[in-house]
């Protein structure tokens, strides 16, 4: 366990420490000794538990303590950590206003337990020991919670303790012993993954398609569910969200979707193994995305911000020479028609069963969008996805990458030219030719991004497309 003491009276931390070094596990112990210091060392790490002197100095050796000091570090935790709990040293003079404040946060439940546990406790300095019974407590609680084993399918997983905790948080209280997770790919930065809770005889309690992020981004995606997803699209089309743990997570927050046992595959494995397969996968998305596409507003839009909601100029620009006159190529302004889109429809966000359904997963970025954006990204994802498994095939040429629009050409030793066929009739069909090089080009320069894409590529295709539109 991880916990930071802010407090500026050495012999008060003494005597924590004294009491929890002997406590197994052992209990990580940071210390802070005011409001400055200890602001800072909330910002740049996450702990499991807070112990906070009400009364601070405004910096490390300063005598001029104030309730102002704690009631700010405070109110910091309440920011960027609300689901951690906190542990305030009052003074019997507090006033009553400044209690309510440090009384707000709630409760959660924090250790799995269906317990509801409050984020802040408030306890005068007289009453130490029951601060270190508290801490006694959760540490023995954590330590049970960590007997629920997290086995990765692969060396691609990588999960630290506050991941692994989202997953144990999710096990407990369905009475699992263990946990398998495996990678469903994603470029964001965000842990995207399967997650199946297994019992202590081996049996599947659940399945769920997971996302762990930190709190602030993972908001994007909990209200996209709730405006675009589950109000929009048919039942079976999309897991339903379950669980949603925002607490005993450092700062980050996990949601947990449902997920029927059937859909075991992502469109890239079955791709992988038959095209026509994924090409029949391609129609069924058609149609579960119909209630998205079927809405349509005509818009005015200028390429640049399209380019700007994927890849923003400080990004960009050190890219723009390579690509020539993109400055004035982005004043361009095209009247455009625009539907709810996916915004990362690429092959590992589809999840396909044996007898040819699928489901959506990961809504970070649906929103209106021009329409032709989901089957574009969909068949950009075969050749710049990080995990697709034609990532590295030679098609395309750097020739035949400016050679995009004219499909022939372009697809000349495609590994999977029909699957590319589809893609590209179901962008055509949805905005006709003339609505796809703004889109294109976005798409192709938004990979410049990524450290480890095909640059030569992403040039050669973003070219095509300025020439085409203008």
């Amino acid at each position: 366990m991880r916990v930071l003491i802010v407090e500026d009276e050495m012999h008060v931390v003494t005597r924590l420490r004294e009491r929890l070094n002997h406590l197994k596990p052992g209990i990580h112990i940071v210390i802070a000794g005011s409001r400055s210091s200890g602001i800072e060392a909330l910002r740049g790490h996450e702990f499991d538990f807070i112990v906070c002197d009400l009364r601070l100095p405004p910096n490390d050796g300063g005598v001029d303590t104030d309730e102002a000091h704690g009631l700010a570090v405070h109110a910091e935790v309440r920011s960027i950590c609300p689901g951690t709990p906190c542990l305030f040293f009052t003074g019997f003079g507090t006033s009553q206003n400044v209690l309510e404040q440090l009384s707000s946060g709630g409760t959660h439940d924090v250790l799995g337990t269906s317990e509801l546990y409050p984020m802040t406790r408030l306890l005068t300095k007289d009453n130490f020991l029951t601060c270190v019974e508290r801490l006694e407590s959760f540490n023995s609680e954590l330590a049970i919670l960590d007997t629920i084993s997290v086995e990765l399918s692969s060396s691609k997983v990588g999960l630290d303790r506050f991941d692994r905790r989202s997953l144990q948080l999710l096990g407990r209280p369905l009475g699992g012993t263990s946990i398998e997770a495996s990678a469903l790919g994603g470029l964001s930065g965000a842990q995207a993954l399967r997650a199946v809770v297994k019992d202590d005889r081996g049996r599947a309690l659940g399945s769920y398609f997971t996302k762990i992020d930190l709190r602030t981004k993972l908001k994007k995606e909990r209200e996209n569910y709730h405006r675009y997803v589950s109000p929009l699209l048919k039942m079976g089309h999309f897991p339903a969200l379950e669980r949603d743990i925002e607490a005993g997570i450092g700062k980050r927050e996990a949601l947990f979707y449902q997920l029927a046992d059937e859909y075991t595959k992502s469109l890239f494995e079955v791709l992988e193994v038959s095209e026509n397969d994924a090409i029949a996968v391609v129609e069924v998305l058609r149609d579960i995305l119909a209630p998205w596409t079927e809405v349509r507003e005509e818009k005015t839009l200028r390429i640049r911000d399209l380019r700007m909601e994927r890849i923003d100029d400080s990004v960009f620009q050190p890219f723009r020479g390579v690509l020539g006159s993109t400055e004035t190529f982005e004043e361009i302004e095209q009247d455009m028609t625009t539907s709810c889109q996916h915004g990362d429809l690429h092959g590992f966000n589809v999840l396909c069963s044996v007898s040819g359904g699928a489901v959506l997963i990961d809504f970070g970025n649906v929103g209106p969008a021009p329409i032709c954006t989901d089957p574009i990204i969909l068949e950009l994802s075969v050749l710049f996805h990080k995990d697709s498994p034609f990532r590295n095939n030679p098609w395309p040429t750097n020739e035949q990458a400016e050679a995009w629009f004219h499909l022939e050409e372009y697809l000349v030793g495609c590994p999977v030219p029909e699957f590319i066929r589809e893609c590209r009739q179901w962008a055509n069909e949805t905005s006709g030719p003339a609505g796809l090089p703004p889109v294109v080009y976005t798409e192709a320069v938004r990979q410049l991004k990524y450290e480890d894409a095909n640059r030569e590529r992403a040039w050669g295709i973003a070219r095509a497309a300025m020439r085409m539109a203008v």
